[in-house]
Order: C-alpha cells, then sequence, then structure tokens
C-alpha cells in the first residue's frame, strides 16, 4: 500500500459530538456544491486506493451533513483507532459511521444521532477505509453570525 493520508486531527474543544470520541474523524470544508465536488475528487485522485463517495442520512450529523462528500481511503486494520470515521460493508450497502469500541471480534460503531452501537462488528474483512477529508456542499447567501 502506497501513502496514507490520516485525518487531520481535532483539537481537545471538538473531541466529542454528541457524548462521541471523534478526534481521528476530519471535520467537514464548507464549499460550494461545484468545489465540494472538485476539492474531493482531486483529494482522492492524489491518495493510493482513496475513493470519494456522497454521505446520505442524519447519523452523522453534525459532524458530517446528509450530501457531504467523504474522501475515504483504505488503511490497514492494524491503523485503525478509537474516534475514527469508517466506511464498512453491511451486506450489499456501504454505512459510514465512528468507531466507538474495540472488542474481541472487532469495532464497535455508532452514528452520532444513533441510541445504540451497530449490531455488527467492522473487521477486516468488511472495512472499505477511513474518511480522511470531507466537504459539504452549502449554497446561498454567506451569513455571520457573532
Amino acid at each position: 500500500m502506497g501513502a496514507v493520508l490520516l485525518p487531520t486531527p481535532m483539537t481537545r474543544a471538538d473531541a466529542y459530538i454528541a457524548g462521541q470520541y471523534v478526534v481521528g474523524s476530519p471535520s467537514a470544508e464548507l464549499r460550494t456544491p461545484e468545489e465540494a465536488r472538485e476539492l474531493a475528487l482531486r483529494t482522492a485522485r492524489d491518495l493510493p486506493g482513496a475513493f470519494v463517495l456522497r454521505g446520505t442520512g442524519d447519523s452523522m450529523m453534525p459532524l458530517y451533513p446528509s450530501g457531504t462528500f467523504l474522501v475515504v481511503q483504505p488503511q490497514p486494520y492494524e491503523a485503525l483507532t478509537r474516534g475514527m470515521t469508517v466506511v464498512f460493508r453491511n451486506g450489499d450497502r456501504s454505512i459510514t459511521h465512528l468507531l466507538v469500541a474495540k472488542t474481541g471480534d472487532g469495532w464497535r460503531t455508532a452514528g452520532l444521532n444513533n441510541r445504540r452501537h451497530d449490531y455488527m462488528a467492522v473487521n477486516a474483512g468488511n472495512i472499505r477505509g477511513v474518511v480522511i477529508a470531507a466537504f459539504t456542499p452549502v449554497s446561498g447567501r454567506v451569513v455571520v453570525m457573532r
């Protein structure tokens, strides 16, 4: 496997969202829809094995709103750590959730808005990769709040 880009660490103030430890998950950059798509594709193009998917649903709000472009890169299973957001297979669909605890049969995951951990463990056989960058498309007027 070639170079692996690790997510930019968050600050201690950003360490938890909805009671979940998210330090290994990059914050999403807000961009116009065109910029978000192009930046995600450009980032993935420069990294071995990386790919882009567009998240749907609210399970990872507020970290990744529905429609966020996620850059995912395969990484060695042994390199996974608590707080990373991963993409894994559950049957014929892919799920993007947070690593919350390592157990004997793999990693437990959860969406930030889910009441319970996922029933299926993430292991070397079903993981697709780790979210290393995220770009959320926004449109409309820019509003500054103080």
